[in-house]
Formats: C-alpha cells, structure tokens, sequence
C-alpha cells in the first residue's frame, strides 16, 4: 500500500485506537524518499492511544497527536528522515506533559540531524517521572544536548548508538547517570569488539544498566578505549569485566602474522586501566593473545597498578603451554611476588544472542517472527526450532522466517509476539554483518 492510500485510509478518528506500528516503505532510502503522513493522519487525534512506533516515517503533526492522548505510555522513533527531524528542546517540549511515557526510542539516519552547537546546560532540569527505558540512535552531541536538560528517577535501561565516525563526546552522561538514582552500582561489565562498532555493556546486580555501542570502520581498540575514559568513575564500579572478540580483518591478520610490534599495542593497558575493582577478567578466545601480551609487559612495579583488584582470570580455549599460557606467565609470577596473586583459568563462555538487558520488553513474549527487509509477502513462511534463543534469551522460543533470505539483505526483521494477546507484538531490526551470521539466525 502506497503511503497516500495508507494515509487516505487513516484520515479520520479512531476513538478507541490504543497501540501503532507505522513502517516506512523503503527503509534505505535518502531522506527525501521517506514516506511522511499529513498533520490529518488519525484525524489529528487519538484519544486512547497508549503506544506508537514510527519507523523511517516523517509526521510533522507528531507533537500534536501524542499530546491529544491522555495515558501514552510508549514513543519509538526509529529510523527518523531529517525532513523530520527534531531539536532537542522541542522533542523536551512535547514530551514534558507525558507524565506517564515508561518507554522513549529516538533513532536518526542523518549525521546532520543533530543541534548546530549545545547550549550550556539549563540550571532546572525538566522531569521525566515514569521513563523506564529510553534508547538513542544518531549523533552524539544530539544525545548530550537531550540528557542535560531532563531528570529520569526511574530509568533503569539507557542504551545508546553513535554513528560511524561520530566521536562521541559523551562528558554529559556521568552527569546524568549521577541524577538517576536507578542507574548505579555497575558491577558487572561486557565489552564487544566487533567489524564495524564497539559496545559497552555496564549491568547492575539487578541487571539494569547501560549499553553504549559505537560504529567504527578500522580495528576498534582506540574507540572503546577513549569511550572508557571519559565514562570517568563509572568502570571503577566494576568488579567482573568481560572482554569479548568477534572476526575480522584486523584481528586475524595480527594472530597469523604474529607480528610483535603490532601485538604490543599500549591501548591495552590503557583500556584496562580504569578498571580499578575488578577482581575477575574474563577473555575471550579471539582477545586473549593480545590481552597477555599486554599484560606480559608489564614492569615490576607496574604489575599492581593495572588491575589492582584481580584475583581471577579467566582465558576462553586456554590450555596448558599454549601460547597464552606461555605469555601469561611473567605476569602470574611478579603478581605472586608483589602479595596480589592471581589465578588463571579457562573459560567456558556460553553463548548469547547479542548482549540483552533483563528490563529489554522481550522478557516475557512467546514466541518471534523474523523476516528480511523488503521480503517480497508472497513467500511461503516456515516455523523453525532456535535452540540457543531459547535458553538464554526467550523461554519456549519458535522464530518463523521466509524460506528464502535475500543474500544482499543487509538486515533481519524480528518481530515477538506476547503469548498472552496474538495480536500483540514488538519489532526490532537485526543488523547482518556477513554471511556467517545469516547461517546462524
């Protein structure tokens, strides 16, 4: 359906409508090929509505249709063209009187859709009072701008995703995280190098937390590294850290050529260094020679002065006078000498689906459909068993997906449904980054 005839068909009240998902036509598109409905869309009212998500669609009347709703609860933007794009301080404007908003998503495709420059931080923050969940997409100075003027007592999931080759200046989030009393006490942390982005996983012992992924082109260790600085105290909290590596280029080429000079890369060291409570480190396979290089080098007296806390460290595939075993050791033994000792062990690293949060809205649905973008609706869909979905993310998971994948979709859609209402769904697009992981899912 046309988004004219889409729109044409909504063009009146809908008294009773309380829950909708408006996906754009063409998902890849520049800006000025993105659909965009009339300030007429719902009759410019909807009374009921508790939950909406836009996704790749411009609506300039958006401020107006929320606010005619008297309990929303939920607002994902995904995907916003820049033809509707929204400044900081307008989207605060419209959503200050939505005392009751537990669930924000704001998502851009333009490195241009963010503020020229940022104001200076305004003295009296504007309150959110029942955010839950807020998570961002864009550039990092939009982001920075946002957080300095609002107060979320009650947010206790903040996920967050900065463009390629957006350096994220990311100074105004200790502030934040300081004013949300539910966003404390990171103890637990997971750190992704992937092809194309870093990810930061911060967990609280009740599994809430912060989940900052950036997007980069090269080998990822500087990114994460200065992503870690200037996150100021909030690693020192951290007391079980996981370092994990995905393939790629970089990566491989170090571990075959076996080039030294390249192994011993300083980085390391500074990466680790803020994390001064940790007392268990855990590698995986892919990290784990360049993590003891590292550590290998180490003087003396500089052995307790990065992680001073560790008592155990864990390497996923280590052996006994394997390379790592061999490497580690000039480390184990000053460690022991200087009254710190520190155990080495292998590490059984069970396999996850991605890095989710327990507060993510999956927690409690059935079962999940995925299909690739743009999948022409004539193919004929099946039911397939997923194994490990089920044990560690959703219990008694069935995913059905069109029996033929498109090789160039570079994205799967993935949409759960609550065992409890059919009708009920939620939506989020996986990113495929190689053939590898279209195999997988």
């Amino acid at each position: 359906m046309e988004v004219e005839q889409f729109a044409a068909a909504m063009d009146g009240p809908f008294p009773v409508l309380t829950d909708l998902r408006v996906q754009g036509l063409e998902m890849d598109l520049e800006p000025s090929g993105m659909a965009e409905l009339p300030d007429s869309f719902l009759g410019g009212s909807a009374p009921c509505l508790q939950s909406l998500v836009l996704e790749g669609t411009a609506f300039p009347a958006l401020p107006n249709l929320v606010l005619s709703a008297s309990h929303f609860q939920y607002l994902h933007l995904h995907s916003i063209p820049h033809a509707g794009y929204i400044p900081p301080e307008a989207m605060l404007t419209f959503l200050l009187p939505l005392h009751n908003l537990k669930g924000l998503t704001v998502g851009f495709t333009s490195r241009e859709s963010c503020p020229l420059q940022i104001s200076p931080p305004p003295l009296t923050k504007a309150l959110l009072p029942s955010l839950t969940g807020f998570q961002f997409n864009g550039a990092s100075k939009y982001l920075m701008d946002f957080i300095a003027r609002i107060d979320t007592p009650m947010l206790d999931i903040f996920q967050m995703t900065f463009f390629l080759d957006d350096i994220p200046n990311i100074s105004q989030l200790h502030r934040f995280i300081d004013r949300t009393d539910r966003l404390k006490s990171f103890i637990q942390a997971e750190v992704y190098f992937r092809p194309l982005e870093v990810q930061a996983v911060f967990k609280s012992p009740a599994n809430l937390g912060l989940n900052i992924t950036c997007e980069v082109l090269d080998w990822p260790l500087q990114s994460m590294t200065q992503l870690c600085e200037q996150l100021l105290t909030i690693p020192s909290q951290v007391e079980q850290l996981e370092l994990c590596g995905e393939a790629c280029d970089e990566l491989d080429v170090l571990m075959e050529e076996d080039r030294e000079e390249d192994l011993d890369d300083p980085l390391w060291l500074r990466l680790l260094d803020p994390f001064v409570s940790v007392k268990r480190l855990c590698v995986s396979k892919r990290l784990a020679p360049l993590v003891a290089f590292a550590l290998e080098k180490l003087t003396r007296e500089g052995v307790t002065e990065v992680l001073p806390a560790l008592d155990n460290l864990f390497f996923e595939g280590f052996r006994p006078s394997g390379f790592v075993e061999e490497t580690i050791k000039p480390f184990v033994s000053m460690r022991q000498l200087s009254g710190h000792p520190v155990i080495v062990q292998r590490w059984e690293r069970k396999l996850a689906f991605g890095s989710s949060l327990s507060g993510s809205p999956f927690r409690s649905c059935g079962h999940l459909v995925c299909f690739p973008d743009c999948a022409p609706p004539q193919l004929e869909s099946q039911y397939v068993q997923c194994p490990a979905l089920c044990h560690r993310v959703w219990p008694c998971l069935h995913v059905r997906r069109y029996s033929t994948m498109p090789t160039h979709s570079a994205y799967l859609w993935v949409f759960v449904h609550c065992p409890i209402n059919s009708h009920s769904q939620v939506g989020v697009r996986i990113r495929l980054r190689s053939d590898k992981d279209r195999q997988v899912l």
